[in-house]
């Protein structure tokens, strides 16, 4: 009988603490691209990770299994078990990158978001969105981190939240204080952290911090063997990022982040509703937003 696919990503993430640092980047490699090891061989699989075909035995010697065609039934039975993606159109789309046109390089673009969209209910599932935002309500505080491409995720959560809600914080660097609002993380506060391959230090310190404080961490990353989720108490919210571009794709994580807002609202009751109201009249008091119609100013300048 072969080893069950999720039983085998088990034993990887619980043995990778423990490898040298070229059967990790194995080991990360079959977890975040599991079809590599369905379809390749172990030399072609090696080729694509980056390591030697030597470092795949050992991976598979570590996990206590006869040889690498058991490693790879159960990556084979994911696979039959799965609809049918567009994993090998991507693939040949990039190959070709260089002999398309702009618009075919697009359009491939575009198919890719959609892919790592799609693959959010699997990798997540409705359940566990509505239980993480049911988490984030319940929380005393929270805090919010991502910076650098991740920062535009954590901003819009942290935006989005302050029209409903009085209780989360953006940790933000300027002046070099990102970690000062985290001297105040308790057990009853969660920790929303954003960070994808390369990880931010900042981010991962962040993380280790609030778990020594006993705060409640949401991981929102890009794989089970992050430096986010160290922890088996961090939440994880695992990502795909695949872009055609030399940057990760921040779309999966925009729509992570959106689906939170959007269900927090749901579950918020009168008291949201009151305070989107109270924002709405805080802002038009402001005039912050321009409406039709207005008189249009005179002077030349620039508005």
């Amino acid at each position: 009988m072969s080893l069950d696919f999720q039983v085998l990503c088990q034993q990887i993430e619980q043995a990778y603490a423990g490898l040298s640092p070229q059967l990790k980047r194995a080991a990360r490699h079959a977890l975040d691209h599991p079809d590599d090891i369905a379809l390749l061989s172990m030399r072609q699989f090696a080729a694509k990770a980056e390591v030697h075909p030597s470092t795949m035995v050992r991976l598979v010697k570590v996990l206590g299994l006869s040889g690498y065609t058991v490693f790879q039934e159960p990556f084979q039975a994911r696979l039959r078990s799965r609809p049918e993606e567009h994993y090998s159109k991507s693939a040949r789309s990039i190959q070709a990158l260089g002999n398309r046109s702009v618009d075919l390089m697009l359009t491939d673009m575009l198919e890719m978001e959609h892919t790592n969209l799609d693959s959010l209910i699997e990798s997540i599932g409705f359940d566990h969105l509505h239980e993480t935002a049911q988490m984030i309500s319940d929380a005393r505080h929270v805090y919010v981190a991502g910076v650098r491409s991740c920062y535009p995720a954590a901003f819009y959560f942290r935006y989005a939240c302050c029209m409903f809600v009085n209780k989360v914080t953006l940790l933000e660097d300027r002046g070099g204080t990102f970690a000062d609002d985290l001297r105040r993380v308790e057990k009853d506060d969660v920790v929303l952290a954003i960070s994808f391959a390369p990880y931010s230090r900042t981010t991962v310190r962040a993380v280790e911090y609030a778990i020594k404080r006993g705060g409640q961490v949401i991981a929102l990353t890009d794989s089970s063997v992050s430096p986010l989720l160290t922890s088996k108490k961090t939440r994880p919210l695992i990502v795909r990022t695949s872009s055609l571009s030399f940057f990760h794709s921040v779309v999966p994580a925009m729509a992570v982040v959106q689906a939170l807002v959007l269900l927090m609202v749901a579950k918020g009751g009168e008291n949201a509703l009151n305070e989107l109201s109270e924002s709405e009249a805080q802002l038009s008091a402001c005039e912050t937003y321009w409406h039709n119609g207005e008189p249009k100013k005179t002077g030349g300048g620039v508005g």
